[in-house]
């Protein structure tokens, strides 16, 4: 009798554990970032340590910020970036020229869309039509 109710326990916890899989799915695909496919305009704007800012202007088809990016640099010669893939994705560590190595300076290259701090890395945050990427060189306390 025990053993019945042992398998009547575990079957439900197994049936529970799935329609909490299953709820937490439907949430992320409701609320998580939308792929835009198609032509879109965006600016991405570099802020450096000294607080100088450039802004390139690019009309992309690619669908996260780390491919536009790439074809940037592949087409303006002044823009450029390299760092690590890590556990959280790529880790942006240069941008034209300037390492910010939080490990070694304190410094790191921040991401904001629209001016808001970004939620996701250059690897997953999607790319929309009349945003506004802004990488800022910031030193944490």
């Amino acid at each position: 009798m025990e053993k019945t109710n042992n398998k009547k326990r575990i079957l439900l916890g197994g049936i529970i554990l799935v329609a909490l899989l299953a709820i937490l799915g439907a949430v992320y695909f409701k609320f998580g970032p939308k792929v835009f496919a198609g032509k879109k305009e965006i600016v991405i704007e570099v802020v450096n340590s000294e607080g100088q800012s450039t802004e390139y202007q690019l009309k992309t088809n690619e669908e996260y910020l780390k491919q536009a990016m790439e074809e940037l640099a592949k087409e303006d010669s002044s823009f450029s970036f390299s760092g690590t893939d890590s556990e959280y994705g790529l880790m942006i560590e240069e941008i034209n020229g300037q390492r910010a190595v939080f490990a070694e300076d304190n410094a790191y290259w921040a991401l904001y869309v629209n001016g808001d701090y970004g939620q996701y890395g250059a690897d997953q945050q999607v790319v929309a039509d009349g945003d506004v990427y802004s990488w800022k060189y910031e030193v944490s306390q």
